[in-house]
């Protein structure tokens, strides 16, 4: 691209040499290069046209709007977020989706012991083009490609240098993107070498700045139409937290804690009332919070992030058959995440205010108490993450007048990555701190309120917490209280690659055979290490013990093609391909890996082709070495018989009753909390899992420019590495009476709220998915241009995970069924994009985006699966970008100026009651809103 230097004869011949040899490729999924682009897996593809349409920054917001991804972590996630971008296809975890840079591997990245690839880190400035393999893996590329594999090709032999300007804003005028890019080569007979550098930033949106995301509903499941026009029930009512800035008190907590006898409070439940007494507290309606807190407002709904990146890469004849080459990458993130106030939860933490604290009127133990510290300020987290790659490595061709090897290529190749990062966290307390404050106090000769029952137990530099009369919390207190967090974190990543590939012998009928053998060893290392506080769990955040740990793998791997037929009259082509792997890990073993693929092309356009294989993923570090670490999902407590949402008690169920009962649990407990804290962390005890892979379709080129495919895709995953989502673990005690499940709850032995569940990662039964990919592709010209028409989507047949466990009524596995439910994440039936580009041969360009996503249904708890459960739609979703380009040749270069406007109709994400604390999730739906943006670049 740009201007060519002027070249001599000589040089033009060479760099025409080295153009035909450059003719044989090596498509995605495959080890042996082939000059037919068609390939036996399916392969999508996302150019560089398609890429600029997309009007964004980070090719992993591009990415994570084709319809075989699903569920992965983004700039929308601030509640559990890091400032990463992933990929998930077909929803079966980031983990089982393998990322390549060039065919070769990249290092995880984020905030320490990682398990897959930030996709913020890789240059949106220097991909040409991403290639989507839809297809198991393990045979070709290893662990972790059971889903398929993301392999992002970044321009090479680019010569000239090219300057980009973005920016970015919301309608609602917040929101701002900015990005500034270089990228300039230099192109000679004897190589290349192109360098680029980028600089983007991203404003942040508030959840109190969108109407679907001000404020949070809780959602009665049991309430029908007939019931809800007669009065009895509200579907949809407002919720926020019980935590609100005038505190909540559980005066009657039952299981032997001490009633609360509250002057002007005549019900269970009793708030401050602004005027140094007490009143009813109030419960949220339809149209009111009541007392509840809306945290919404002092949230991020898009979270801010700054980024730079560098990268090179280059190559270099050493002589007529070797070359060298390298790739160079350095990005460096800042990113945050902001959370309303600390929800101070007594019963949650076990640390009762005393009844000889000073500031306690009521003179008895408060064991369940909840408040809003709004005098603290909000909770905040601060990420510092840079990632360093560098490849360097000889390739060559074999020479002609070796026998059968001739024209083999090789390559020899060592990569290596490394991840820093450091995560800063403020607005949480020092647990032990906070029982101190709330424990016995004392007021000294100078009547000031001192920790301790008396002078000589006095608590050094400990000041008493007033948390029961809001806005009196004196600063002495909150400095006591109060501490920053620091967790720093890497990922390492060592890997030593020789392949060589070719053809063995020409057969009858113009085929061949060809083969591609190899060997590598990598080395990973990882390791989070959270500052003192959180890895003790003195904290009233998230605890999280450290973790670190490593692995190493030696591997070798072939494939062999044989093409018995080419080139015939009705039998165009037809491939059979046989790929294996064996594979030593330190940590687990050996074992080997294979597939078989054919592809058969006929006159008439048809291509069939198929394939089937075993695939494996290796337990990761944080699956292996993680620390225990603290969750909170939103689902209610089993034995609750006034949850959020309830307008009044409601009545157990038989199952749930006994095991309530038998936990302690008072038949009448009224917690109110919609919020349970989870433990989760790595099992050294982990096996591998294991996979089978198979897909089988058509593709069908009616005329020239027209291609129709048509896939069959299955999965089934076998002794699935994963966590249980926390509301199957209580579902499974409360409703199926699993013991092995009722002994993960923990309750709080003086409120007898859950304390926390134990849901470490474990290899449970398996994970079977399967659904049909098609896409349409349409180009041609006209007297008016250049038409392309690109459709593509999938339909889910099926999405199913066994959970290990046998229903003790039917005897059956159980099985959660997560298609069309929300059960396990988005899961529609259907999704497809359509992409449309008009080119003018007078440089204007324009065109459109269309992304749909279908509709499902949510359930109490999410779970759908089962039947006494009542279930909502949640609504289809559409959305579209508008795009317009014009170019512009001169002396100077082509200067471009690119147009566009993101999510036209303004579209809402659909509510979901049970998403994230954001009435809708993170992963599948576009939070910013209509979006305008201008790029103006030069071409020189």
């Amino acid at each position: 691209m740009g201007a060519t230097p002027q070249l001599t004869d000589e040089e033009l011949a060479k760099l025409a040499e080295q153009e035909a040899k450059t003719e044989v490729i090596t498509v995605t999924g495959s080890l042996i290069g082939r000059k037919e682009v068609d390939s036996p897996s399916p392969v999508s593809v996302v150019d560089k046209q398609k890429l600029e349409g997309a009007g964004v920054t980070n090719v992993g917001d591009i990415l994570q709007k084709i319809p075989s991804q699903g569920n992965a972590i983004n700039a929308q996630n601030n509640n559990g977020g890091d400032g990463s971008v992933r990929i998930d296809l077909r929803s079966l975890g980031a983990n089982r989706t393998l990322v390549l840079l060039n065919g070769r591997r990249v290092v995880s990245s984020g905030l320490g012991a990682d398990s897959s690839v930030d996709f913020g880190t890789l240059p949106l400035a220097m991909i040409e083009r991403v290639e989507v393999l839809k297809d198991g893996a393990s045979a070709i590329y290893g662990s972790d490609a059971i889903a398929g594999v993301v392999n992002v090709i970044t321009r090479s032999n680019f010569n000239g240098t090219e300057a980009s300007i973005y920016a970015s804003t919301s309608q609602r005028g917040d929101g701002q993107n900015y990005d500034l890019s270089f990228v300039t080569g230099h192109s000679t007979a004897k190589g290349n070498v192109t360098f680029s550098a980028g600089f983007q930033k991203q404003y942040s949106v508030m959840a109190g700045d969108r109407d679907f995301s001000a404020k949070t509903y809780s959602f009665d499941y049991g309430c029908t139409d007939a019931k809800e026009a007669a009065g009895a029930c509200t579907k949809a009512a407002l919720t926020g937290s019980s935590s609100g800035p005038t505190g909540r008190i559980n005066t009657n907590p039952g299981g032997g804690a001490p009633n609360v006898i509250v002057p002007g409070c005549t019900t269970q439940f009793c708030t401050a009332d602004g005027k140094g007494g007490f009143r009813n507290f109030i419960n949220p309606t339809a149209t009111s919070f009541g007392d509840n807190y809306n945290f919404q407002t002092l949230n991020y709904l898009f979270t801010p992030s700054t980024r730079i990146n560098l990268f090179s890469n280059g190559n270099y004849e050493l002589s007529k058959y070797v070359h060298a080459f390298f790739e160079g990458q350095f990005n460096s993130r800042k990113s945050a995440q902001q959370l309303a106030e600390e929800p101070a939860q007594l019963g949650l933490f076990g640390t009762p205010i005393s009844a000889d604290n000073a500031y306690n009127p009521f003179h008895t133990d408060i064991v369940s108490y909840n408040r809003r510290l709004t005098e603290f300020g909000t909770r905040n987290a601060d990420q510092s993450v840079q990632t360093s790659r560098i490849v360097v490595g000889l390739n060559g061709n074999i020479p002609e007048e070796v026998p059968v090897l001739k024209n083999w290529k090789w390559e020899l190749s060592y990569d290596y990555g490394r991840t820093d990062s450091t995560n800063s966290t403020k607005g949480d307390l020092i647990l032990s701190h906070l029982a101190n404050a709330l424990g016995p106090s004392f007021t000294d000769s100078n009547g000031v309120a001192q920790c301790g029952t008396g002078p000589s137990t006095q608590i050094a530099g400990c000041v008493p917490l007033n948390l029961l009369t809001p806005g009196h919390v004196a600063p002495g207190a909150i400095n006591y209280l109060v501490f920053t967090g620091t967790t720093s974190g890497l990922n390492e990543q060592h890997t030593a690659q020789a392949t060589a590939s070719g053809k063995l012998l020409d057969l009858p009928n113009h085929g061949d055979i060809s083969l591609a053998i190899g060997g590598d060893y990598r080395f990973e290392k990882g390791a989070n290490t959270p500052d003192p506080l959180t890895a003790t769990g003195d904290t009233t955040g998230n605890a999280s013990a450290p973790t670190s740990g490593s692995y190493h793998v030696t591997e070798g791997f072939g494939e062999l093609s044989v093409v018995p037929v080419s080139g015939l009259d009705f039998i165009k082509w037809v491939e059979l391909d046989a790929a294996g792997r064996v594979f030593d890990y330190n940590t687990f073993g050996s074992g080997v890996t294979g597939k078989v693929s054919a592809l058969i092309r006929t006159a008439g356009g048809i291509a069939l082709r198929g394939t089937y294989g075993s695939a494996f993923r290796a337990p990761n570090i944080a699956e292996l070495f993680s620390g225990q670490f603290d969750s909170f999902p939103l689902v209610n407590d089993p034995c609750d018989t006034l949850p959020p949402g309830a307008k009044k008690p409601i009545k157990l169920g038989a199952t749930a009753a006994a095991q309530c009962q038998k936990e302690g649990v008072p038949g009448n407990a009224q917690f109110g909390t919609g919020q349970q804290r989870s433990k989760l962390g790595g099992n050294r005890d982990l096996d591998a899992e294991t996979a089978t892979v198979a897909t089988g379709g058509i593709v069908y080129e009616p005329l020239a420019g027209l291609d129709l495919t048509l896939d069959y895709w299955h999965i089934q995953i076998d002794n699935a590495i994963t966590t249980l989502p926390v509301p199957t673990v209580l579902n499974q005690c409360y409703e199926g009476g699993v013991q092995k499940y009722c002994e993960a709850v923990q309750r709080d032995p003086a409120s007898h709220e859950i304390s926390h569940v134990i849901d470490i990662i474990q290899n449970v039964g398996g994970i079977t998915t399967s659904g049909l990919d098609f896409s349409a592709a349409y180009q041609y010209k006209t007297d008016f241009g250049t038409f392309r028409h690109t459709l593509e989507g999938t339909y889910l047949f099926q999405y199913n995970e066994d959970i290990g466990v046998k229903d003790p009524k039917t005897g059956k596995e159980q099985i959660i069924h997560a298609r069309g439910f929300y059960d396990l994440g988005v899961n529609p039936d259907l999704k497809f994009n359509i992409f449309t580009l008009w080119s003018h041969p007078s440089g204007l360009d324009a065109g459109f985006n269309f992304r749909f996503v279908d509709s499902f249904q949510e359930c109490d708890n999410d779970d759908c699966n089962t039947s006494a459960n009542g279930r909502r739609d949640v609504s289809k979703y559409a959305t579209g970008d508008l795009f317009i380009d014009y170019a512009l040749k001169s002396s100077q270069g082509t200067t471009r100026l690119s147009l566009g406007m993101n999510n036209v109709i303004d579209a809402r994400p659909p509510i979901i009651y049970n998403g994230p604390a954001l009435n809708t999730d993170e992963s599948a739906y576009d939070f910013m809103g209509r979006m305008f943006y201008v790029r103006l670049s030069q071409l020189f």
